[in-house]
């Protein structure tokens, strides 16, 4: 049904999906069976919300909170998350959406494979996005180099840590959705509305487990407005009738999860954690000299693929002027390019990483945040990379998968203990733990503090 159908121009398929797959399973076995020593105030907060609602409590009391704060801090974290709603309750303040993703795997006593669906769930839309674009072979190579990319894998192992199933989730919603553009034509109104569902529900999903998705989500929700006026202007008004039920429901069914939890922890459907919040989270454009300096050779190592992906970018949309050459159409690029900028430049804005001491720490600390962007990086790189020549993509992934391997252990072994900061005052001292620098893999340096934003 969402199968592209003219393959005659594709060579050794079996090969290309077997690798795939076999990519898949490398990277279950190495999030598996490299040892982890990272599990940060975030990973507890989510491990014990998890808990505790699926206990049938969405608050906690004082005596409850003060008990396994104490057990996060026997074991080196803490429940930075959980903050005090009024007198006698402690909720967990961010999104909760993967919270509740990973019930059902936690009444199954195997949390871990609810990263390992939502790997699965990102490597089939890009393998059908590059698949549409480019071919069986491009396609392997994204999806490969989608497993294997340091910050992707790095936190794939993490199962606590909601980073990788946010940049899923909205990775999910907003493929599908572009590689519903790509093929709207030739589809059904049975495929139209299931890729629709599908896609509202991983973009409303992202909104649900990350409050910083919803420029990304008004981005795509404003294109599928623009696009059913577009097409009632110029008389498909039997397309408009329908489609747009199916964009929303998927998109109600989450959205509604979050409004229904703010309702019931903070009070209101309007209020949210983050005005409970007493973290430095906020965002502001005065942070972005010191995060540029902090932050940018991290990004560089964690997204080897940023500069052919922003490249490709500037190239296709400035001077790609004739249209037989161009893989993307102007509003799939716009839409790529919004994705990319509403993921960049709002971490470039950010309170934490700024203010923190990042010298010397592993590249994940700060490259993390900005894994939602990778996705539409990849997909402008890989593209890019291709059209110049099939040879040098191939030959630049091979050392690119090498390199992901390689991080990623490093940020495996890594204890990423922030330094003790005069602008960090909520940060306890803790026992000096040797970490590896991001200068190089040999390096060590010992740095003291505790947990993480």
């Amino acid at each position: 049904m969402f199968w592209p159908k003219n393959t005659s121009h594709l060579s050794r398929p079996r090969l290309y999906r077997g690798l795939v797959a076999v990519g898949l399973l490398l990277s279950f076995l190495l999030a598996l069976f490299m040892p982890q020593h990272i599990k940060e105030g975030r990973d507890w907060s989510v491990q014990y919300a998890v808990q505790n609602i699926a206990s049938g409590n969405l608050t906690i009391d004082s005596d409850t909170f003060d008990k396994q704060n104490q057990e996060a801090i026997d074991n080196g974290g803490s429940l930075d998350w959980y903050q005090r709603i009024d007198t006698q309750r402690w909720g967990y303040i961010d999104a909760p959406g993967y919270v509740f993703f990973l019930l059902p795997f936690h009444f199954l006593h195997a949390s871990f494979l609810g990263n390992c669906l939502l790997a699965i769930g990102m490597t089939i839309v890009i393998y059908l996005l590059l698949k549409q674009l480019k071919g069986e072979l491009v396609a392997c190579l994204g999806a490969l180099l989608w497993l294997v990319s340091p910050v992707a894998l790095a936190m794939f192992q993490r199962t606590y840590a909601d980073t990788f199933a946010i940049a899923s989730f909205i990775g999910i919603g907003g493929g599908l959705y572009i590689y519903y553009l790509l093929r709207r034509e030739e589809l059904g109104s049975k495929a139209k509305a299931v890729l629709l569902a599908l896609a509202g529900l991983g973009i409303g999903w992202g909104v649900w487990a990350s409050y910083a998705n919803v420029w990304i989500a008004g981005l795509f929700i404003s294109h599928f407005i623009y696009l059913q006026i577009r097409l009632r202007l110029i008389g498909r008004r039997s397309e408009v009738a329908w489609t747009p039920l199916w964009f929303f429901l998927g998109l109600f069914i989450p959205l509604t999860g979050l409004l229904l939890y703010q309702k019931a922890v903070f009070g209101s459907v309007f209020s949210y954690g983050f005005q409970y919040n007493t973290l430095p989270v906020s965002f502001n454009t005065i942070f972005i000299g010191q995060n540029i300096k902090q932050g940018l050779v991290a990004w560089l190592v964690g997204f080897p693929l940023l500069i052919p992906g922003l490249a490709a970018l500037v190239w296709e949309l400035r001077f790609n002027a004739n249209p037989s050459q161009k893989y993307f159409s102007n509003e799939v690029l716009l839409l790529l390019g919004g994705w990319v900028t509403a993921v960049f430049v709002l971490y470039l804005t950010y309170e934490w990483t700024a203010r923190a001491d990042l010298f010397g720490m592993p590249f994940i600390i700060p490259a993390r945040y900005v894994l939602p962007g990778l996705l539409p990086l990849l997909l402008l790189s890989v593209v890019w990379l291709d059209k110049i020549s099939s040879k040098a993509l191939v030959y630049i992934s091979i050392p690119l998968l090498l390199w992901g391997v390689v991080f990623f252990a490093q940020s495996a072994v890594s204890y990423p203990e922030v330094p003790v900061n005069p602008q960090n005052p909520w940060r306890s001292n803790t026992e000096s733990i040797p970490t590896l620098s991001m200068s190089g893999l040999s390096q060590c340096i010992n740095w003291e503090g505790n947990t993480d934003v």
